[in-house]
């Protein structure tokens, strides 16, 4: 019974800051969404630190000349009077591998705030003579995104994959992590 306790009021506390920050749920889309598309609670890693659950799959078979895959994602702000929100830090594992020769596997990540444009980034690797395989973050460290004094804004994120060739590839994320604090205003 002691777990279950502690675990209700973490739970708990953890609804509360969410709320507290002004933080709306994900919206999740996607054709090779590692979630189900939909609605989407924020999972809270550390203090002010966060996980938008974008994780995706795509795989080719050497049967296929292209594979293509995507997953969105959608998070609204909304910041309390006298204060603003800062989203920063932002960080996605991501793991690509290709074989035989002449086969390539891609990742692009762009996050911005809706109406904007953000950083694109691109993790590649292409098979020579042997098996290409890479494993890195993307992402970009300092603020991404702020919201106006007491005002709201969407944070908006796009993870394509793409392997092309005549072998076998495949393109792995996992969940994006970000840093999302409410600060006094100027």
């Amino acid at each position: 019974m002691g777990k279950g306790v502690i675990f209700l009021a973490a739970s708990v506390l953890f609804v509360s800051q969410t709320y507290a920050l002004g933080l709306g749920a994900v919206e999740i889309a996607g054709n090779s969404c590692e979630v189900p598309v939909g609605t989407h609670e924020l999972m809270e890693v550390g203090e002010g630190r966060f996980a938008i659950p974008t994780g995706l799959y795509v795989k080719k078979e050497e049967d296929k000349r292209v594979a293509r895959g995507a997953c969105t994602f959608a998070l609204t702000l909304q910041a309390t009077p006298g204060k603003k929100i800062v989203i920063s830090n932002t960080h996605q594992l991501t793991s690509l591998r290709a074989y035989p020769s002449q086969t390539k596997a891609r990742v692009d990540l762009e996050i911005f705030k809706a109406g904007s444009q953000g950083v694109k980034q691109a993790l590649e690797v292409e098979a020579q003579e042997q098996v290409a395989k890479v494993s890195q973050p993307l992402g970009q460290q300092g603020p991404v995104l702020e919201t106006e004094c007491g005002g709201s804004a969407i944070l908006r994120g796009n993870l394509a994959a793409t392997l092309i060739g005549a072998g076998k590839a495949r393109a792995f994320t996992r969940a994006l992590y970000v840093d999302i604090n409410e600060v006094d205003c100027p």
